[in-house]
């Protein structure tokens, strides 16, 4: 009984760490600005915010990540505490949250840097790069890929 009772809380726990994963904006989420006709400004711009985020970004995923492992290990062990297991996974969802409030910073920057003739066409390769992570198993993209790129 107290071994199905651990099965059951590592599949639940387990899964609710791959749909978190799964659902993540991808360290790397605005595409690149080929194609959209920018001025050199807007160019750099777009380039400045990219790489401000962009470290800041892969920060988190390197904490998202190294948490997610303590959280297997603890699960592995046969004396997990719930309480800790539970403390473990409100650091994950923690962090979650920090990583999708990036992106949004990011993205809404990005945005007042375009005219709106440009966001559309931005905004569409953004969702494309989402949603093309998300077929992959949530995972980030290279620094330097784009799959979205013509």
């Amino acid at each position: 009984m107290k071994s199905l009772r651990s099965f059951n809380l590592i599949k639940s726990a387990l899964g609710v760490v791959l749909l978190m994963g799964l659902n993540a904006p991808p360290a790397r989420a605005l595409p690149e600005e080929d194609s959209l006709q920018l001025s050199p400004v807007q160019a750099r711009a777009l380039r400045s915010i990219r790489s401000r985020f962009e470290g800041r970004l892969q920060d988190v995923q390197m904490r998202l990540e190294g948490r997610r492992l303590e959280l297997a290990q603890m699960i592995r062990s046969d004396n997990a505490d719930k309480a800790t297991v539970k403390a473990k996974l409100d650091e994950i969802i923690n962090l979650e949250r920090e990583r999708q409030q990036l992106f949004v910073d990011q993205l809404f920057e990005a945005k007042g840097q375009l005219s709106q003739s440009q966001w559309g066409p931005f905004r569409q390769r953004v969702l494309r790069h989402l949603l093309q992570e998300r077929r992959m198993g949530g995972r980030p993209q290279r620094l330097g890929s784009d799959p979205t790129s013509p």
